[in-house]
């Protein structure tokens, strides 16, 4: 039996699943191309932020994705942890 995702505010099953590299591509993009264009304009010190970005966008992937956004109503979820910080 396949699981039909649903939204938990509307209960409709119109969801959109972000999935981790789309999240990746999609947080670092802008900031890749600033730090190029920045690193080629004014300082090559920016091309030092470029693997940053990716580093922090994919440690923030692995905590929020896979992402569901519900087409309909537009509510947003995502399934990660609720650690306590100890």
């Amino acid at each position: 039996m396949t699981e039909v995702l649903k939204c938990s505010k509307c209960g409709k099953s119109n969801l959109w699943v972000m999935s981790p590299i789309r999240y990746i591509f999609f947080t670092s993009t802008l900031p890749v191309l600033a730090a190029l264009l920045f690193g080629f304009l004014a300082d090559p010190v920016f091309f030092l932020f470029i693997p940053a970005v990716i580093l922090t966008n994919h440690l923030l992937a692995k905590k929020k994705t896979p992402l569901k956004i519900c087409k309909d109503c537009k509510h947003t979820e995502n399934n990660f942890s609720h650690h306590s910080a100890s």
